[in-house]
C-alpha cells in the first residue's frame, strides 16, 4: 500500500513513516513545490497511490475536483486548525491501522476525515 504527502506537510512525515517501513513519498520528491494539484492528483491516481493532506479546499475547486474523481483518488485528510508538527504525527499514527484498513475497503474515489482527537475517522463528500 502506497501513500503520497502532499505539501500541506512536510517531507519529515515521509521519511519517518518510512523508516517504520512504511511506503510513503513527498510530492517535494517527484514535483516542484508549485506543480499544480491537477497534475500531480493523475499521478498519484495513476501509480495507485493514497493521498494524505491538510488541504480541504481541493474539494470546492472544479479542476481539482475533476482530477480527483477521473484519477480514482483516495484521500484521508488531517483535520484540525493551529496543529503543530507534532500534533500532527501524533493524529496521524494514532490513526494509522485504520487509515490504512479504510484504504484496503474503500473503492476508490473517496475522501475521509481524520479527527485531530480521537480516532473517529469518517467519510466526506468530493462532490
Amino acid at each position: 500500500m502506497k501513500f503520497f504527502i502532499d505539501q500541506n506537510l512536510g517531507p519529515e512525515l515521509a521519511e519517518g513513516l518510512r523508516v517504520f517501513g512504511e511506503d510513503v513519498i513527498h510530492l517535494k520528491e517527484l514535483f516542484p513545490e508549485d506543480t499544480p494539484d491537477c497534475k500531480w492528483l493523475t499521478y498519484i491516481g495513476k501509480n495507485n497511490y493514497f493521498l494524505i493532506t491538510r488541504d480541504r479546499k481541493f474539494r470546492y475547486k472544479p479542476a481539482e475536483k475533476r482530477a480527483f474523481r477521473e484519477n480514482n483518488v483516495g484521500a484521508f485528510l488531517l483535520f484540525g486548525k493551529d496543529r503543530t508538527k507534532w500534533d500532527l504525527i501524533q493524529q496521524l499514527i494514532r490513526n494509522w491501522l485504520r487509515i490504512k484498513e479504510f484504504a484496503q475497503k474503500t473503492k476508490r474515489p473517496f475522501a475521509f476525515r481524520i479527527p485531530p482527537n480521537g480516532t473517529k475517522i469518517t467519510k466526506i463528500s468530493i462532490d
